[in-house]
C-alpha cells in the first residue's frame, strides 16, 4: 500500500514538473525562467526523495542528490535576484539627502 502511495506522489510531482516546464516555455519572459529553475530544483528534490524511499532498502544517497538540487535552485534564485537588482534603473538612484 505504501508503494502505491509513493508511486502516486511521484507521478503527481512529475506531472507538476512537466506542466511547469511547458508553461514556462510558452511564456518567454525572464520571470518564467526563474520559476522553472525553482520548480525544477524543488520538485526534483522531492522526486529524488520519493525515489529514495521507494527503493527496497532506502537509498540515502538519493537524498543527497535532492539536497544538491535544492541548493542549486536557491543559489540560482539568489544570483538572479542580485543581477536583477543591479540592472534595475532604480538601483543607481539615490535621494538628494544621500539616503538609499
Amino acid at each position: 500500500m505504501l508503494d502505491l502511495i509513493l508511486i502516486a506522489v511521484f507521478l503527481v510531482l512529475l506531472v507538476n514538473l512537466v506542466v511547469a516546464a511547458l508553461v514556462g516555455t510558452r511564456q518567454r519572459g525572464r520571470d518564467s525562467w526563474l520559476l522553472i529553475v525553482l520548480l525544477s530544483g524543488t520538485t526534483g528534490a522531492a522526486l529524488t526523495a520519493v525515489l529514495a524511499l521507494s527503493a527496497s532498502p532506502p537509498d540515502l544517497r538519493m537524498l543527497d542528490v535532492g539536497l544538491i538540487l535544492t541548493a542549486l535552485a536557491a543559489l540560482t534564485a539568489a544570483v538572479r535576484t542580485v543581477g536583477l537588482r543591479r540592472r534595475s534603473p532604480q538601483a543607481g538612484r539615490r535621494s538628494p539627502d544621500g539616503a538609499p
